[in-house]
């Protein structure tokens, strides 16, 4: 079961120069036989309970504010697999871990981003969220997905694992404090990588939604990983590509 996790950078992105665009169009000619895709996003975050998007269309979603005004006229959507969908909701809830159909979100930028690069035609794609539960219960997301899969199908997590804001904002010097140690993390396995969250990298690094995403793509993959692609583009945020199974 093949897994990747890719950061998605920043909106801006979509305006600059940028060895991630042809690196994610290369990706997609790699999975470009997967019949569909369940993408794990940091930004779309449920507190108590894990969501599943199960409307039918699923449209691209602004939740960013304050970039150039060129940035909010890019447009991407794509079909949801529903029935996909549907399967991981019930393995989901008869795995005990709390979860709802939903209808009301669609593809934030953490997800919109890399398939519009990857799939610019579109991909049946599955939004799950990630939540306020334990990073244990997000690799059991994970491995609970496994189950409901059939076919080919790629789960996608994003984010980035330095994610410090407030040195983006100074304009501090580009620094990862986090990523060296991940990138060993992920070719030993999950709970090395779950141990380096009581670390102080961790700490400092302050990752995307506790890289969540990340941990459901090793529950799902059950395997190690390796690095395929890292850079630290803006000023304490870095952007990292792992590939498993």
């Amino acid at each position: 079961m093949t897994g990747f996790f890719t950061s998605h950078g920043s909106p801006t992105i979509l305006i600059e120069e940028s060895r991630w665009k042809d690196f994610w169009r290369r990706m997609g000619e790699e999975f470009s036989d997967v019949e569909s895709v369940v993408v794990i996003s940091p930004h779309f975050f449920t507190y108590s309970r894990f969501y599943v998007e199960v409307q039918e269309k699923l449209e691209s979603i602004r939740d960013f504010y304050g970039f150039p005004d060129e940035l909010y006229r890019f447009r991407y959507s794509t079909s949801n697999n529903v029935d996909l969908a549907h399967r991981i909701f019930k393995e989901v809830r008869e795995e005990g871990l709390p979860v709802v159909e939903d209808t009301s979100w669609g593809l934030d930028h953490g997800a919109w981003i890399p398939l519009m690069y990857m799939f610019p035609k579109g991909k049946p794609t599955v939004p799950i969220s990630i939540s306020g539960l334990s990073l244990e219960d997000h690799v059991r997301l994970g491995r609970v997905i496994s189950r409901a899969v059939e076919g080919k199908v790629l789960v996608m997590g994003t984010g980035s694992p330095t994610h410090r804001l407030d040195l983006f904002q100074l304009s501090s010097r580009n620094e990862a404090f986090l990523d060296p140690v991940l990138s060993e993390a992920v070719s030993k396995g999950v709970d090395y990588v779950i141990s380096l969250s009581k670390g102080k990298e961790w700490r400092k690094s302050m990752p995307e939604g506790d890289l969540k995403p990340l941990l459901v793509v090793m529950g799902y993959s059950r395997s190690t990983g390796r690095e395929l692609l890292h850079d630290v583009p803006w000023p304490g945020v870095s952007m990292v590509a792992y590939l498993f199974g």
